[in-house]
C-alpha cells in the first residue's frame, strides 16, 4: 500500500508539471484571444487541482481553491475589456501562487529526497515564471499603463515570454520594463529565480536520496 501511494504521489506531481509546462507554451504560442486565455486558465486550474488530490488540505480549502479556480476561468471567458482582463491575471496569480504552498505541505513530512520533491521544486520554479507574468499583465491592464518601454500595449504570449527570459536571466533585451514599477518587478524576479536555483533546487539535486530529520511530532514519509 505504501509503495503504491508512493507511486501515485510522484506520477502526480510529473501530472503538474507537464501542465505547467503545457500552459507555459500554450500562453506564448497561442494567438491572443479568450480561447487562449481560456485554455492557459484551464491548464493552470487544472494543475492546482491534480496538486490538491488526497490528503494535503482539508476539505473548506479544496473547495475554497476549486472556486478560485472556476471563478478564474469564468473571467477568462467573459473578460472583454482591460479592466476584466486585470482581475483575471490577479485571480490567475492567486490560483496559481497557491500551488508552492500545497507542495511544501504535502512533502513536510516527507523524509528522504527523492524523484517526487525533486519534481516539486522544478513545479514551483514554473510558478515563479507564471506568478510573476500574471502580476505584469494584471499592473498593466488594471494601471492602463504599458508595462514595456517597446510597446504600448503587450499580449499575455510577450508577458510569459518577458517573465520567463528575466526569470532565466537571459536578457535578451527585445522587450524591457518601462516604468519604476515594472522594473522593480522585474529585478525581484530575476533574484528570486536565481536564489532558487542556487539554494533551493541545488540543495535537493545535492541531497538526493538521503535521509532529512524527522520534523517535531514524529511525521511519516507518507502522505501528511
Amino acid at each position: 500500500m505504501r509503495s503504491a501511494l508512493a507511486l501515485s504521489e510522484g506520477s502526480r506531481y510529473g501530472i503538474v508539471l507537464i501542465l505547467l509546462f503545457g500552459a507555459v507554451v500554450v500562453t506564448i504560442v497561442w494567438p491572443g484571444g479568450t480561447l487562449g486565455a481560456l485554455v492557459t486558465t484551464g491548464l493552470q486550474g487544472a494543475s492546482v487541482l491534480v496538486a490538491i488530490g488526497g490528503r494535503a488540505t482539508g476539505g473548506v480549502r479544496q473547495l475554497l481553491l476549486l472556486v478560485l479556480v472556476v471563478a478564474s476561468i469564468a473571467v477568462a471567458a467573459l473578460a472583454s475589456g482591460s479592466v476584466e482582463s486585470g482581475i483575471r491575471d490577479f485571480l490567475n496569480a492567486a490560483v496559481i501562487v497557491a500551488l508552492p504552498a500545497i507542495i511544501v505541505v504535502r512533502f513536510r513530512r516527507v523524509l528522504f529526497v527523492n524523484v517526487q520533491t525533486v519534481l516539486g521544486a522544478i513545479c514551483i520554479y514554473l510558478v515563479i515564471g507564471m506568478f510573476y507574468a500574471s502580476v505584469d499583465a494584471g499592473l498593466s491592464n488594471l494601471s492602463g499603463r504599458p508595462f514595456f518601454a517597446q510597446a504600448s500595449t503587450a499580449t499575455n504570449s510577450q508577458y510569459t515570454y518577458f517573465s520567463f527570459i528575466t526569470l532565466a536571466t537571459v536578457g535578451y533585451g527585445d522587450l524591457t520594463p518601462g516604468s519604476g514599477v515594472a522594473q522593480a518587478l522585474a529585478v525581484t524576479e530575476a533574484l528570486t529565480g536565481q536564489l532558487y536555483l542556487v539554494t533551493v533546487i541545488a540543495l535537493l539535486v545535492g541531497s538526493f536520496g538521503r535521509a532529512r530529520q524527522r520534523p517535531p511530532g514524529g511525521g511519516t514519509s507518507g502522505d501528511p
